[in-house]
């Protein structure tokens, strides 16, 4: 816990300030807000300079510099330093716990019974706290269980007092004494094997994962306090067995073969060998009846790895917590087995939380705020900003009051949580909607909430580019027909046009041809394709030679602008070879179908509607009939009026 630097702690320098009429050394020269200099062998000054000031876990006073170490700067001390130049902070400074004898670490032992009456020793494993930052030890689940001759589980012990150190066989000594600190604590979770039990062969052949020899304590914070370690009993002799440690606990992983060591209160601080060749066939071991999930270790039998008490003792290698002493017995070559339950499998099937630190009690420092700009998007866009990296940002929006994206009935309100990476950057896609949009962002690191952000979102119409007109084209076939195939209904002369809006209504008119042959309109509707098509041919056939002359057609639709020419195209009606306006080639096309070089043929015209309407002012008994069709020879491109 983090204490204020109080007025006791500034005694020492008491003396030396004996005499001094000011607290501060300024030179007159410097401007009012330049760092000035802390008197720091007045206590009163320095005590009220550091009034504001929680956290301090080391203190130095010399030669005219006030260090002070703390786990981390916080802006109050920030701005001391900045205030006065002789004011160092260090960071990475953490309080420490005083050393006591009744302070736990692994190794030791401690007394098991039923009731208040002990009947066993075991060994504590790795000592640490569990998520709400109560103290912890993790030990073997078979020390919590009562068993008959026959180790048959007859209930669950309790735990008792812990044994005093300098009694301990690992110091040597025949009696063993409790320390009488009282209880050590109770049982948390515990396992031991949930299958196997020795008289049940079925039992034997199943083995499970959650088969553990594994139990957590709780211990009573009145009596004992905890500390992350394991015990090398060099300070036995003291009753504390605090005061020396074989190494300090880092983590809790997985064994690796070769050394490996244990300390327990039988047989103190062992050295093993992983027994690899065991290990990679086996990995389940009958303990009294009972499978235990582990690895095996093998030891000279004139140094045993573990003996009957060490139950439960702490197995590591480096600063690594890798086990609990399960079982063992002498193996058949006369060298010493013995059989670690496995900590990182029996933590994780147990779900047990344990930390090899003391987990703060301090409420961490909201983060800043996210920083964002007010921000101008395309439909769907990408809405940025930066935040603390890592932190969960979440954005909420709702369109601006009183604009056209509140009242649009696209536009609607939303949230949306996002991740900022780790250069604090995120990105949240944006409204559909255009329109304005308010937004807020709110950033949350260790469950701390920043403050609110807040920025507007303008997402912009989307622009659509309208497509440019198609190119009205007025097609003749043929441009110059005979008149005997002119009076041929199958034949005669398609004039096509196209370019036109799909439904608009297109008028054809002759607007010249031969003698009383003028002002004639037809009335067509562009297809799908905007394509239109009439098929002019003549109705007599008694007498072709009336239709001889040219003929002047014009196109318009009625959509058009004043702006807009009508389109125009012309076709002759020719005599005969033989002069008398008759016979000519059956096929019709005269050899016409391509005179301008433009010609493609045409499509046939079968899918465009066929109307008729009879043309007079022709001579007697001649007329024009205009029926469906459609063909492309000649293109003439629609001319604009100047």
């Amino acid at each position: 816990m983090q204490k204020k630097l109080v007025q006791s702690s500034l005694a020492l320098t008491a003396a030396a300030a004996l005499g001094l009429g000011s607290a501060f050394v300024a030179s007159p020269a410097m401007a009012d807000n330049a760092p000035q200099k802390l008197d720091v062998q007045n206590d009163a000054q320095v005590q009220k300079a550091l009034s504001d000031i929680d956290g301090v876990n080391a203190y130095g006073a010399k030669g005219g510099e006030l260090n002070l170490g703390v786990e981390k700067k916080t802006a109050e001390m920030k701005d001391l330093e900045k205030k006065f130049d002789n004011v160092n902070f260090t960071e990475d400074i953490k309080e420490l716990d005083a050393y006591a004898g009744n302070d736990v670490v692994g190794g030791a032992g401690y007394a098991v019974g039923e009731g208040s009456t002990p009947s066993g020793v075991c060994s504590t494993g790795f000592s640490g706290w569990d998520g709400d930052g109560n103290p912890v030890v993790l030990t073997a689940g078979h020390c919590a269980k009562i068993m008959d001759e026959e180790a048959v589980i007859t209930g669950n012990s309790t735990v008792n007092d812990t044994e005093k150190p300098s009694s301990a066989p690992a110091n040597g000594s025949e009696q063993s004494e409790l320390s009488g600190n009282g209880v050590l604590g109770k049982w948390g979770f515990t396992s031991f094997g949930k299958s196997g039990q020795h008289d049940s062969s079925e039992d034997l052949a199943n083995a499970q994962s959650s088969d553990i020899d594994f139990a957590v304590i709780n211990v009573d914070k009145s009596n004992y306090g905890v500390k992350n370690g394991v015990t090398d009993w060099s300070t036995a002799k003291d009753d504390d067995l605090s005061k020396g440690l074989a190494t300090e606990i880092t983590k809790v992983g997985a064994h690796t073969d070769g050394k490996i060591q244990k300390s327990g209160r039988t047989t103190g601080l062992t050295e093993g060998e992983v027994d690899t060749e065991y290990n990679d066939l086996f990995e389940y071991a009958n303990i009294s009846g009972y499978w235990v999930h582990g690895f095996a270790v093998n030891s000279p039998a004139d140094k045993p790895f573990s003996q009957p008490g060490d139950s439960g003792g702490a197995v590591f290698q480096g600063d690594t917590a890798v086990g609990v002493i399960s079982g063992g017995g002498p193996a058949a070559d006369g060298s010493q087995f013995g059989w670690v339950a496995d900590l990182d499998h029996s933590i994780e099937e147990s779900g047990v939380d344990f930390n090899l630190e003391k987990p703060s009690d301090e409420t961490p420092e909201a983060p800043t705020a996210p920083e964002v700009k007010d921000q101008t998007i395309k439909p769907n866009g990408d809405v940025k900003g930066k935040a603390t990296a890592g932190a969960e940002v979440k954005l909420d929006w709702t369109p601006a009051k009183g604009t056209e994206a509140a009242k649009a009935q696209a536009a609607k309100e939303g949230s949306e949580t996002v991740k900022a990476d780790e250069d604090g950057n995120f990105t949240v896609e944006g409204p559909e909607a255009a329109g304005d949009y308010d937004y807020t962002a709110v950033a949350t690191v260790d469950g701390q909430e920043s403050k609110t952000a807040e920025f507007q979102v303008t997402v912009e119409e989307e622009k659509t580019e309208t497509p440019a007109p198609a190119e009205r084209e007025i097609n003749v076939d043929p441009k110059e027909i005979v008149a005997s195939d002119f009076v041929k209904e199958d034949k005669g002369v398609t004039v096509t046009v196209k370019g036109f809006d799909e439904g608009e209504k297109v008028t054809l008119k002759v607007a010249s041809g031969p003698e009383n042959v003028e002002g004639i309109t037809l009335d067509e509707t562009a297809n799908a394709d905007g394509v239109a098509a009439f098929s002019i041919y003549g109705t007599s056939e008694a007498d072709p030679s009336v239709y001889l002359g040219k003929y002047d057609v014009t196109v318009t639709s009625a959509n058009d602008t004043e702006e807009e020419e009508a389109l125009a195209g012309s076709f002759n009606v020719v005599e005969d070879e033989d002069g008398n306006g008759g016979g000519g080639n059956d096929d019709g096309d005269n050899g016409n179908n391509d005179d301008d070089g433009n010609g493609d043929g045409g499509d046939g015209g079968s899918d465009l509607p066929r109307t008729g309407a009879e043309l007079t002012g022709l001579a007697a008994g001649a007329g024009l009939l205009v029926v469906g069709g459609a063909a492309v020879v000649l293109t003439m491109r629609r001319n604009k009026k100047n």
